[in-house]
C-alpha cells in the first residue's frame, strides 16, 4: 500500500484533503425532499458545508439532473471546485405539460438546506499487488477505484483484475506483472512520480468493462502509436473473434494510461473498455446492469495481449524467391491466407516486428505464429529476438 498525505505533490497536481460527510439534505416546508442517507449520490461529491434557507431559483442554481435519465440520480463531484450541491432526478425538478411544454416542477417557496461535512488533512492510498516473472522487467494493469456507487465505473475494471490474480500464476511470464488500484488521474499521478519506472514496458487501463456494448471493446492506443504493445493489443482483440472499436490516445476516454504516455515519462499505455453505456453517472450504474462475460473477455484481452507481446520476434526471409509451401506442409485452399503469406514472406526483411506484419496483412496471430515457427525449424526464416521497442542489436541476432 502506498500513502501520499494531503498536500503531497504529485507531478503537478496536489493531493487534496479528505471530503468527510456525516449527513446532508433539502426540506420543504419540513418533509425532506432530498436525504443523503437515502440516496447518497443526491449529495454532489466534495460539496461544501451549509446551513440555511434559500428560495426556490437558489436552490435550482445548486441542483444537478441527467437530462438522458429523469428517473435517476446523477453523479456529480466538484473536487476542485469549491461548492456545494445536489443531484435530484429530473423529473422531481421539471414536468411536461400536455403541450410539451417543460415547466418548473418544484413549488414556489423557501428551502431548508443542510450539509454537515468536512475538509480535513488525509492519506491517498494506492494498492498493488505484484506477481514476480521470470524477469524484473514490469507490466503495470491499471484499474481506478474512486466513484462511489457506480458498479461498471469501475468495480467491473477492479473486478476484472483481483479475478485476474487467479488466472496468473508466478514466473508464467516473462514480465513481472504488477497490478495497481488508485483514485483515476490523480493516484496514477502519484504513481509515476514516486515509482521507478525503468523497467516497465508498458500499461493496461481497465476502464468500465462490464456493460454489453454492439460495437464491442473500444481499444484506445498509446500516444506513441508505432509501440509493439497496439499491435499486440490489436491482434489480441482480433483473435477473439468479436467485433471491436479502435481509436487513438484519448479519443474518447481516457483513464490511468494518462499519466504515463507523457513522451517526458515515455512509459506506453494503452486503454480497454466496453463505454459508452446509458447508465453512465448515474444512480443506475449498479451490480444487477453488469455482464460478466465482458468482464472475462476483458481478462482474455490482457492475458493475449501479454502472451503476444512476449512471443514477438523480428522475422528474416533466409531464402530468394517465392516460397515452397508444400515443403512445409503449410500450403492451404484459401487464396487469399495465400496472398497474405505471400505478402508476410516478401516483408520479413530483419527490422520489421512479427506482430507488426500480422496486423498489416490481416493475419491471426495464433496461426502465423505456428506457421512462421515451421518454417523457422526448416532454416526457411531466422528469428532475432526483440532487444529494444522498435531495434535490436547485431550481437543478438549473432549469438542466435
Amino acid at each position: 500500500m502506498l500513502e501520499f498525505p494531503s498536500g503531497t505533490e504529485v507531478g503537478n497536481w496536489t493531493v487534496p484533503e479528505e471530503w468527510v460527510v456525516r449527513d446532508a439534505w433539502v426540506k420543504y416546508k419540513g418533509k425532506k425532499i432530498l436525504d443523503y442517507k437515502k440516496q447518497p449520490l443526491s449529495l454532489v461529491v466534495g460539496s461544501l458545508p451549509f446551513k440555511g434557507m434559500v428560495t426556490r431559483d437558489e436552490l435550482a442554481e445548486h441542483l444537478h439532473v441527467a437530462d438522458h435519465r429523469p428517473d435517476d440520480t446523477l453523479y456529480e463531484f466538484k473536487f476542485y471546485e469549491k461548492d456545494w450541491g445536489f443531484s435530484i432526478p429530473w423529473n422531481k425538478v421539471f414536468k411536461k405539460g400536455k403541450d410539451g411544454v417543460t415547466k418548473q416542477a418544484l413549488k414556489e417557496g423557501e428551502y431548508e438546506v443542510f450539509i454537515d461535512t468536512e475538509y480535513k488533512p488525509g492519506v491517498m492510498k494506492v494498492a498493488t499487488h505484484t506477481i514476480l516473472g521470470k524477469t524484473d522487467k514490469e507490466i503495470l494493469l491499471f484499474a481506478h477505484l474512486d466513484h462511489p456507487f457506480q458498479a461498471n465505473d469501475n468495480l467491473s475494471g477492479v473486478a476484472a483484475l483481483v479475478d485476474l490474480v487467479k488466472k496468473i500464476k508466478p514466473l508464467s511470464f516473462e514480465h513481472t506483472i504488477k497490478l495497481v488500484f488508485c483514485p483515476e488521474t490523480i493516484g496514477s499521478n502519484a504513481y509515476v512520480a514516486t515509482q521507478n519506472l525503468d523497467n516497465v514496458s508498458f500499461v493496461i487501463a481497465l476502464d468500465i468493462v462490464g456493460n454489453s456494448n454492439e460495437e464491442g471493446f473500444l481499444f484506445q492506443k498509446s500516444f506513441d502509436t508505432s509501440h509493439r504493445v497496439n499491435a499486440a493489443a490489436h491482434l489480441a482483440l482480433r483473435g477473439m473473434g468479436e467485433g471491436y472499436r479502435q481509436g487513438i490516445f484519448r479519443s474518447t476516454i481516457g483513464s490511468d494510461e494518462y499519466a504515463f504516455n507523457d513522451p517526458a515519462i515515455g512509459v506506453p499505455g494503452i486503454l480497454l473498455t466496453s463505454y459508452p453505456y446509458d447508465e453512465y453517472h448515474t444512480s443506475a450504474d449498479t451490480p444487477e446492469k453488469i455482464d460478466y462475460k465482458m468482464i472475462e473477455k476483458a481478462q482474455r484481452f490482457v492475458l493475449k495481449t501479454i502472451e503476444y507481446y512476449e512471443k514477438d520476434f523480428i522475422p528474416q526471409k533466409m531464402f530468394t524467391g517465392p516460397l515452397f509451401r508444400s515443403k512445409y506442409g503449410i500450403q492451404t485452399p484459401g487464396k487469399q491466407l495465400n496472398l497474405s503469406w505471400d505478402y508476410l514472406i516478401y516483408s520479413m526483411d530483419g527490422e520489421r516486428a512479427f506482430t507488426d506484419l500480422c496486423v498489416e496483412f490481416g493475419l491471426n496471430f495464433e496461426h502465423t505464429y505456428d506457421f512462421i515457427e515451421k518454417l523457422v525449424e526448416g532454416g526457411a526464416v531466422g528469428r532475432w529476438p526483440i532487444v529494444s521497442q522498435g531495434d535490436f542489436q547485431e550481437i543478438a541476432r549473432e549469438e542466435y
